[in-house]
């Protein structure tokens, strides 16, 4: 920012200053349109005093339909056999200057921007005149203006050939630093977009690429070196490149901005003004094919401003919403001020830093501290948003990590638990089996086939247990009632099931840890509380509270160590903690009772 203002400084101090020496010197005169006077009939009033100096004469006139004649007096030189006088106008509608030396009157080229544009006699972007002054005689000049279109610029330089290439070479200088500016932060961004494959970021590049054609334009460089045979472009380019300017500023916010969920009204705005546009260019295209309308600039400018007006409303209420920085508004704003200031500015010539500013120079200057306010806000968003990237990826990788390792843990402690399973009783049997074949005595085959039942029942608890079903919430009961069927098949206890749910969504997650608890409780009560019937219940309570009970008439919990040991409780207990869930765990004599209560929807 310090740079631009350095390299911006002297931009400010020299650039389009007033001559005020020359307005000492200047006298005028308008005339209605009806009175169309010729050069001699000027003259006429001229000497008869028609002519008045101003007392405070300004930069800016509004001459509507009237005709301007504005006079001053050149002295003879033997040092410098011309003077250059400059109207700094790049679009003056309509200049000609009429030389009278004693009783002899002369003219020189008219200028205009619609068809003689002044670069094609002077090389220079102003109207500007050579003015003999090798005569004996004072020079009296008359300078005709006619300009309909809005405020006409009366910004005046008289200077010999020395001073007004030094003038000219200055500005060019600064003029070409300000283009350098604007055309690397192009290629910066152009740059930043390929390389971060932001894509989206092209439009703001694009949209500067505009502003360095309205940029052209505006001075009368482009005219000057560019297109100063197209009477289309001529008139026509600097509204056009604002146009296509305010497109692609509205696609850059409409995909570049982070908008929340209940911004779709500021989506809706950048639409609309986007979409506003598209008529305006396909008017151009009109033109460039047919000619014609050839005020439709001021219509567009109308419509654009009324564009960048919704617009600004949009950036403060999302700047109100958090979701865009204060100084990006700010940014958004000025170039807009500064033309609204430049437009209802009109400083009197003697005051050179208020020349300056009532022209659009103060847009420019505001323009390019909103490029690079919106450069900071575009790299700040990719590089926040890529870091935030390679923190969720990092996170993530974490978990998957975690979850791995997890995984494994959970794996190898089913592997033991089967294999102690299968060892606590399997082993039995086999040892029990093979001593019983060792042994030769009577009823031998009897107690083999009563080794070989208790061994496939067991074999099938075992299998029972480690089955796993596709459960979720759509067929969760009918797998627990298929469940209870095939445990009643082969067991001697009486399985009662009553299983009262509905209007319920469970997630699978919650479904396969119920299955699992089920299948884990009844199981071990099968095998160890020594009952003759064994419940399982399950209903809900107001759809907030899931309830499970598993309830035997057995030995009780307390009264066998083994059983105590056995019964898988710590997995129990680590699937209830996962769902967030309570367990109850009443034991007596008569029996156990296993209570389970689970939030339905955590």
């Amino acid at each position: 920012m310090r740079t631009l203002i350095l390299f911006l400084l002297p931009f400010t101090l020299f650039s389009q200053k007033a001559d005020p020496t020359i307005y000492d010197k200047i006298s005028s005169l308008q005339l209605e349109e009806n009175n169309n006077y010729n050069i001699v009939e000027i003259v006429e009033k001229y000497e008869e005093g028609a002519f008045k100096k101003e007392v405070k004469p300004q930069i800016y006139k509004k001459l509507g339909t009237n005709t301007l004649w504005i006079h001053f007096s050149v002295n003879s030189s033997k040092k410098n056999r011309f003077k250059y006088f400059t109207n700094s106008n790049s679009y003056l509608a309509y200049g000609k200057i009429y030389l009278k030396k004693g009783g002899k009157i002369d003219s020189l080229q008219q200028v205009s921007n619609n068809e003689n544009f002044p670069h094609k006699y002077v090389f220079y972007r102003d109207p500007v005149w050579k003015i003999p002054t090798d005569s004996v005689l004072q020079t009296d000049v008359f300078l005709k203006i006619i300009n309909k279109n809005g405020r006409t610029r009366l910004l005046f330089h008289l200077e010999n050939e020395n001073e007004f290439l030094k003038r000219v070479e200055t500005e060019y200088t600064f003029f070409g630093l300000y283009l350098a500016f604007l055309i690397s932060m192009t290629l910066v961004l152009t740059f930043f977009a390929v390389l971060k494959k932001e894509y989206v970021v092209l439009f703001y590049a694009l949209y500067i690429v505009t502003a360095i054609i309205e940029f052209l334009a505006g001075k009368g460089l482009g005219v000057q070196y560019f297109w100063s045979d197209s009477s289309f472009l001529i008139n026509n380019f600097r509204s056009l490149s604002q146009t296509l300017g305010t497109m692609l500023l509205g696609f850059f916010y409409l995909k570049f901005y982070k908008f929340g969920k209940n911004e779709k009204i500021s989506k809706a705005v950048f639409r609309s003004g986007i979409i506003l546009t598209i008529p305006l260019l396909c008017i151009y295209f009109y033109k460039f094919l047919y000619g014609g309308l050839e005020s439709y600039f001021l219509t567009v400018w109308i419509i654009l401003q009324l564009i960048v007006f919704t617009w600004i409303i949009n950036h403060f209420y999302l700047t109100y919403k958090k979701q865009l920085p204060l100084y990006l508004v700010i940014a958004f704003v000025m170039p807009i001020v500064a033309v609204i200031f430049g437009q209802m500015f009109n400083p009197d010539v003697t005051n050179g830093l208020g020349v300056f500013f009532s022209g659009p120079n103060t847009y420019y200057l505001a323009l390019a501290i909103e490029i690079l306010l919106f450069t900071r806000f575009i790299f700040d968003s990719v590089i926040n948003t890529q870091k935030q990237y390679f923190k969720l990826k990092k996170v993530s990788d974490e978990l998957k990590y975690n979850f791995q390792n997890k995984a494994l843990e959970i794996q190898h402690q089913e592997q033991n638990k089967l294999v102690s399973n299968v060892h606590d009783t399997f082993g039995g049997y086999l040892e029990a089996l093979k001593l019983r074949l060792l042994q030769k005595t009577e009823n031998t085959p009897e107690k083999i086939q009563e080794i070989l039942d208790a061994f496939y029942k067991d074999y099938r608890y075992l299998l029972n247990s480690l089955y796993a079903p596709k459960i979720n919430s759509e067929n969760f009961v009918e797998s627990l009632v298929e469940f209870c069927e095939k445990l009643n098949s082969f067991t001697e206890q009486d399985i009662k099931c009553d299983f009262k749910i509905s209007n319920i969504d469970l997630h699978q997650e919650k479904c396969v840890h119920l299955y699992r608890i089920i299948s884990e409780l009844t199981t071990n009560a099968i095998k160890y509380s020594k009952s003759s019937e064994i419940s399982i219940l399950l209903h809900q309570k107001n759809n907030k509270i899931l309830i499970l009970e598993v309830i035997d008439n057995g030995i009780g919990l307390n009264q066998n160590t083994k059983t105590k040991k056995g019964f898988g409780l710590k997995n129990v207990k680590e699937r209830v903690e996962q769902m967030k869930g309570v367990l109850k765990i009443d034991t007596e004599n008569n029996g156990t009772k296993f209570k389970i209560e689970i939030p339905i929807n955590e």
